[in-house]
């Protein structure tokens, strides 16, 4: 009697009847490696396991260098000179980081309204920016002072940079633009509510008006785009004029602590060029759509 042809199994037939068998390949690979975990030698299949993440062997290195380094400073002799150097450049930044920044003349009489908002957009991103070095600074000074001997010279440094962050950290919380923003808000609503009422009595649903509401939309997020990407390029130009050396530089004496914070410019560069995305694609595609069923 002839033996009955083997089945393929439900992974084999799937593979013979879906493109994309990489995919397939690797699930099967897992559903192997987990029937031999369970089946066989479990440190065997684990290592067998860990070592497809070989490549990552570059990070290792740091890591072991990171645990090698031989004191909580690389350089003590100029810890403070960079320390003092770095709460120079945060004085300077806070001070000059966002203000009177730059505005093309092409936009004619609304130029004064969208240099307060890039110099707004600016002063958020460089506070902000501010804030987080700061809090580097102190969480790096932190978690050094105890890796110190006590009565060392390196312990002495920390510590007093320490003392000396925590001091003029609140000062840099906070950035004082929420209240203003807060205030122009609740300003905002009774106007808001007064207008409705007059809106109330526009039939939207009319062409002229959709035309109206489109380029006022146009218009709005336009203005709204460039603004966000202005203010973004300022903050970064200028943080990174004032800070970066600085910076660069405190992180080389303490050594072994990873890289200096950056800002959050490419963030609203990103929601800069999003708006722009809205107003050439989105918006004009809108308006001739709702142009043409009304």
């Amino acid at each position: 009697m002839a033996a009955k042809p083997e089945r393929p199994s439900p992974i084999e037939a799937l593979k013979d009847r879906l493109p994309g068998e990489s995919i397939l390949d690797d699930l099967t690979e897992q559903l192997d490696r987990t029937r031999r975990l369970l089946t066989s030698n479990p440190e065997t299949a684990a290592d067998e396991a860990l070592s497809r993440f070989a490549g990552e062997a570059e990070v290792e290195a740091r890591i072991a260098a990171d645990f090698a380094a031989a004191g909580p400073l690389a350089n003590p002799g100029r810890f403070l000179e960079a320390h003092r150097l770095a709460i120079r450049a945060l004085e300077v930044l806070d001070r000059d980081g966002s203000r009177d920044p730059t505005v093309s003349r092409r936009f004619g009489p609304l130029r004064g309204l969208v240099r307060r908002g890039v110099e707004f957009v600016a002063e958020y991103i460089v506070k902000t920016y501010a804030e987080n070095v700061v809090s580097a600074m102190q969480r790096l000074y932190t978690r050094r002072e105890p890796q110190a001997p006590r009565g060392s010279t390196e312990r002495a440094h920390l510590s007093q940079a320490r003392v000396e962050i925590e001091r003029v950290a609140p000062g840099f919380r906070g950035g004082g633009i929420g209240v203003p923003a807060l205030v122009a808000g609740g300003a905002a609503v009774p106007l808001l509510a007064s207008a409705s009422q007059y809106l109330g009595a526009v039939d939207f649903l009319t062409k002229p008006v959709l035309v109206g509401l489109f380029a006022g939309l146009f218009v709005l997020f336009g203005l709204l785009s460039s603004v966000l990407l202005s203010g973004a390029a300022v903050a970064h130009r200028r943080s990174k004029l004032i800070m970066r050396q600085p910076l660069a530089a405190l992180w080389e004496t303490v050594g072994n602590c990873g890289n200096p914070p950056e800002d959050d410019s490419r963030l609203f560069a990103a929601i800069a060029i999003l708006l722009s995305a809205v107003v050439w694609i989105v918006i004009p595609i809108g308006g001739v759509v709702a142009y043409l069923v009304t």
